[in-house]
C-alpha cells in the first residue's frame, strides 16, 4: 500500500526541443526523463531525422531506429556495482536514502550527457551533473545488447564515450541457428553400459595365438599370446537397463529446460540469476531491471519526392526524411529512474553472397524417410554454406547448428550480381551496406568502431551524415509538495504605514 508521501499532490511538466547530427553506425542517447520516487506519468516524443544528400542514388535501404528504454535507479546502482549486488537491493538502497548521503554524486559534464540535453549547473567554475546519466546511459546499452545475445560483451559503469550501434539481427537470428545446442531438450536419455564382459571370438584351434591383438582403454594395442577367449572389458559405472520411465523424465527435464530458456531470453541482464530464484520458489525485484517502452524502424528511400517549383520542377529524388513519434505511459517505481531515448542509423545489413542453398549443391534424390528421422537433431553449418568467397583455410569451419534443411526455407541475397566491377563511382554510390558477421561472439552483435560512410561526401573521418531534431513532452504525476508563488513586495505599506505596525 502506498502511503500518504508516495501519492501524486500535483503535475509537473517538462517541455524540451533538441537538434543535433549524427554519424551512421552508433546508439546515440538523444534525449533523458527523470522520474523521481513514486512518479509516474506520460511521456511524448516526436524525432525527426534528415539524412545528408549523396553522390547519385542510393539503391540499399537505410535504417532509422528508434528505441526507449526506462532504466530504473536499482538497475543504476547494479551498473555502478557490478561485482556487490547487494549494493542493489532494495533495503540497502533505503538505507543509504535515510542516511542522509545522496545514492549518485555530481560529474563532470561529458558527450553523453551533452547528447541527452542535461543542462549542467556550474559549481567552482566547472560543469557539474548528475552521475545517474552515465550510469542509466551505460545500464540501457548493456540491456539492449544481452537482449541481442546473453554474453554479449558489456560496457563498464565508467564509460563516457558514445557506443556502437547493434545489428538488427545476428546470422543465428536470421537462419534459425543456435551456437551451442542443448542436449537436454528433445529427451536425451543418458545411457550408462554395466561392468560386464563380452566375448570377441574364440581363436580357432591350430591358430597362431600371438596375432590377437587387443586395445587399451587408452587406445593404445597391446600384443599378447592367449590360449584361451578374449574379452572386451567395460569398466562403466552400474546402469541397469532403459525403462519408460528414463523417457518420462527426459521428456520432463526437456520442458523445464525450454521453460528456464525462455526466462533468460525474456530477462537477458539478470535471467540466470532469475533461473536459481524460480527454482527454489524465490522472486526477484524487477526495479533491478531496464526495460523497453517503445521501439520503431524506419526506412529511408522507399518513396520518392518531386521539387515544388523552381528549374528542378520535373526532377524526382529519394525521400531522405523521416519522423516517428509515440506516447508512452511510465508506471511509478519506489526510487524512480531514467527514461532514455536512443537513436541510431544503419546501412544495410546483409548477408552478402551466402551460397545459395539448393544451385549451389549437386541434384539428387531426396531421402524423405531419413529427414523424417533427423528432424529433432541439430545439423552443423559451416563457413562455406554462409559465404562464397570465403578463406580455403576456413571452409570446414562449423559457424553454428540449425535444424535439419533450413537454410532451405529462408533464402534473402540481394546486391549487385557476381562479377560486377565495384570500382566504378555510379555502382559504388549505389549502396551502404555492412556484411553481418556469420557467427555469434560476444562482440560481434555491436557495429564496429569505424564505419565507412562512402557514398556520403564527408570532408573528415568523424563528420556527421544526418540530422536529427527530437521533440519531449512530459506530464508527471508526483507527491513533491509545491510551495504557493512569493508575492512581490509593495513598498506603498511600509511607506504609508498601512498597517500601524511601524515603531
Amino acid at each position: 500500500m502506498r502511503s500518504k508521501y508516495q501519492q501524486p499532490r500535483g503535475e509537473r511538466r517538462e517541455t524540451r526541443t533538441l537538434s543535433g547530427r549524427v554519424r551512421g553506425g552508433k546508439l546515440y542517447p538523444v534525449m533523458a526523463q527523470a522520474f523521481l520516487g513514486s512518479e509516474s506519468g506520460v511521456v511524448s516524443q516526436t524525432i525527426t531525422a534528415e539524412l545528408d544528400r549523396i553522390m547519385g542514388r542510393l539503391l540499399t535501404q537505410t535504417t532509422f531506429e528508434v528505441t526507449c528504454v526506462m532504466v530504473p535507479v536499482l538497475a543504476c546502482r547494479a551498473v555502478r556495482y557490478p561485482d556487490d549486488p547487494i549494493q542493489a537491493g532494495t533495503d540497502l538502497t533505503r538505507e543509504k536514502l535515510l542516511s542522509g548521503n545522496p545514492l549518485f554524486s555530481l560529474g563532470n559534464e561529458t558527450e553523453i550527457t551533452q547528447r541527452m540535453g542535461v543542462e549542467p549547473r556550474k559549481i567552482g567554475g566547472d560543469l557539474k551533473v548528475s552521475t545517474i546519466c552515465a550510469y542509466a546511459h551505460n545500464a540501457a546499452v548493456n540491456y539492449l545488447r544481452r537482449r541481442k545475445y546473453v554474453k554479449a560483451d558489456q560496457v563498464h559503469y565508467s564509460n563516457n564515450e558514445i557506443t556502437p550501434a547493434l545489428f538488427g539481427r545476428s546470422a543465428l537470428q536470421m537462419l534459425n541457428g543456435a551456437l551451442d545446442p542443448e542436449d537436454r531438450v528433445n529427451g536425451s536419455v543418458d545411457l550408462e553400459l554395466q561392468d560386464i564382459q563380452i566375448p570377441v571370438k574364440t581363436p580357432p584351434t591350430g591358430a597362431n595365438q600371438s596375432l590377437i591383438t587387443v586395445a587399451d582403454n587408452s587406445g593404445d594395442v597391446v600384443t599378447d599370446t592367449h590360449s584361451q577367449e578374449v574379452f572386451a572389458d567395460f569398466k562403466g559405472a552400474s546402469a541397469g537397463r532403459l525403462s519408460l520411465l528414463d523417457f518420462y523424465l527426459a521428456e520432463e527435464e526437456d520442458g523445464l529446460v525450454r521453460t528456464m530458456r525462455k526466462i533468460v531470453d525474456q530477462d537477458p541482464v539478470h535471467g540466470e540469476e532469475q533461473i536459481r530464484n524460480w527454482a527454489h520458489g524465490l522472486s526477484l525485484d524487477s526495479d533491478k531491471q531496464p526495460f523497453v517502452v517503445y521501439e520503431k524502424e524506419h526506412i529511408f528511400g522507399t518513396s520518392m519526392q518531386s521539387a515544388m517549383d523552381g528549374p528542378n520542377l520535373d526532377l524526382r529524388q529519394t525521400n531522405s526524411a523521416a519522423s516517428i513519434d509515440f506516447t508512452v505511459p511510465i508506471p511509478p517505481t519506489e526510487f524512480g529512474g531514467i527514461l532514455v531515448t536512443f537513436i541510431s542509423i544503419k546501412p544495410d545489413e546483409t548477408m552478402m553472397h551466402q551460397p545459395h542453398p539448393i544451385l549451389s549443391e549437386p541434384w539428387g534424390a531426396i531421402n524423405f524417410v531419413a529427414d523424417e528421422m533427423a528432424k529433432y537433431d541439430p545439423v552443423p553449418v559451416t563457413n562455406r554454406e554462409l559465404f562464397a568467397d570465403i578463406d580455403t583455410a576456413d571452409e570446414e569451419t562449423i559457424a553454428f547448428y540449425t535444424g535439419n534443411n533450413e537454410l532451405k526455407f529462408n533464402y534473402v541475397n540481394y546486391g549487385f550480381r557476381r562479377g560486377t566491377d565495384m570500382t566504378t563511382v555510379e555502382n559504388k554510390s549505389a549502396m551502404w551496406q555492412i556484411q553481418v558477421p556469420m557467427s555469434l561472439t560476444p562482440s560481434s552483435i555491436i557495429y564496429p568502431d569505424v564505419l565507412d560512410h562512402y557514398p556520403f561526401a564527408l570532408n573528415g573521418e568523424e563528420d556527421e551524415v544526418c540530422t536529427y531534431t527530437v521533440s519531449s513532452r512530459a506530464r508527471i504525476n508526483t507527491p513533491l509538495i509545491r510551495g504557493h508563488t512569493p508575492v512581490e513586495e509593495l513598498a506603498e505599506i511600509e511607506t504609508s504605514n498601512l498597517f500601524e505596525d511601524a515603531e
